[in-house]
């Protein structure tokens, strides 16, 4: 089953090239579980918007020395795959790629390129290819925004150096993604940027009680800028979600290794004359972490009839097109394994799209396809 009809699909949240560097995969070849570009591809997927993903390296050199080998491992296996896929710097790039029958690839960080938001380290890596940063990281600690996890939140939005990292993004065109900031600094975060911004993997709170309100997603959408549908089955669906609320013990073992990843601080400070033993000792751990995350999930007994349907998906993205309009919505699934989902893997995007040809007209379902995507990625970086 393809994307029939959609000549530009794109997925603005994949997470591959982390299981490349901790696990060795070939994203080309079909894997057990998650995404991949094999069955993405095949199912019509021709442009990601891929996160590297620093989950756990929280201080000040961890953070960008995890950036950076994850950045190695995506320009090196890009470079390895040329005939099937190409690193896109503009939105021509993203187009010229397309035309050619190969993989649009636009590199993003997730959960922190720096915890301290060096004005340097964020021009370094834009240098080294980085389009999309994640503003906040996955939990409470960064210098410059509060996140909605793993603490009460200790800014009140964002700093005057978050202020600063705004305006370098924007000069740059780095596109800022507000997902998983708290809704104050989100709002902060859209107010600030003179850019379109996105939240690139959430649900809609009016829809599911839970996720992105429809105050941010008006302002969101003033500002130009999109909201990608994540396909979490607790994001999308208040019936799975009340389901884990009413087994708690379910609903934390589930969430542990998730949370286990992100929230990851050492249970020891690297000594002052460190010969390599600490960092060695350290990625171990988070190598562990890594595995218990991506990994097949099962669903807990009587789960099974509330994971959400595609249809479920789609009335997501039908809220925010009813809302602010059809140019202000795309597809942010962060297909990670290792928890329940819709759908259940990358072989999956034809039954959401589908589902939208269902609800709405040919023409938005296009745009929640791929186009609005393909829009802001070209007023952002050119």
């Amino acid at each position: 089953m393809t994307t029939a009809g959609y000549p530009v699909v794109v997925d603005g949240h994949t997470h591959i090239f982390n299981r490349v560097y901790w696990e060795h995969i070939d994203p080309w070849q079909p894997q057990p579980f998650g995404f991949d570009f094999a069955r993405a591809f095949a199912s019509g997927v021709n442009v990601i918007v891929e996160d590297l993903g620093s989950y756990g390296y929280v201080n000040f050199g961890q953070a960008p020395k995890q950036t950076l080998r994850l950045a190695e491992t995506a320009h090196r296996y890009i470079e390895q795959h040329a005939d099937r896929m190409a690193l896109a710097l503009t939105s021509d790039d993203i187009r010229a790629i397309v035309a050619s029958g190969r993989l649009a690839v636009v590199l993003g960080v997730e959960s922190g390129f720096d915890h301290q938001g060096d004005l340097d380290v964020l021009r370094a890596f834009y240098r080294l290819g980085i389009r999309v940063i994640q503003f906040a990281t996955q939990t409470c600690f960064n210098a410059f925004a509060d996140a909605e996890i793993d603490g009460p939140p200790h800014w009140n939005g964002i700093n005057a150096r978050g202020r600063e990292l705004v305006a370098e993004m924007n000069a740059l065109g780095v596109l800022i993604d507000i997902t998983h900031a708290t809704p104050q600094a989100q709002a902060q975060l859209i107010e600030a940027s003179a850019a379109p911004v996105v939240a690139s993997h959430v649900s809609l709170a009016a829809v599911s009680g839970t996720g992105l309100s429809d105050g941010n997603l008006r302002a969101l959408a003033a500002k130009g800028g999109l909201a990608g549908i994540i396909g979490t089955s607790t994001g999308i669906s208040s019936r799975y979600r009340d389901w884990m609320t009413a087994h708690p013990d379910t609903a934390k073992a589930a969430a542990a290794p998730v949370m286990t990843m992100v929230t990851c601080t050492s249970p020891q400070p690297a000594p002052a004359k460190d010969h390599g033993e600490f960092g060695t000792w350290f990625d171990g751990q988070m190598r562990a972490n890594h595995l218990a995350v991506f990994r097949p999930w099962t669903e807990p007994a009587g789960a099974g009839p509330l994971v959400p349907t595609a249809d479920e998906w789609a009335a997501q993205a039908e809220h925010v097109v009813r809302t602010v309009g059809s140019d202000h919505v795309g597809i942010g699934l962060d297909l990670v394994g290792g928890r329940s989902c819709v759908p259940a893997d990358a072989s999956g995007y034809p039954d959401l799209l589908q589902a939208l040809g269902r609800s709405l007209p040919a023409e938005t379902a296009a745009k929640v396809a791929g186009q609005n995507w393909l829009r802001v990625l070209g007023a952002v970086l050119g």
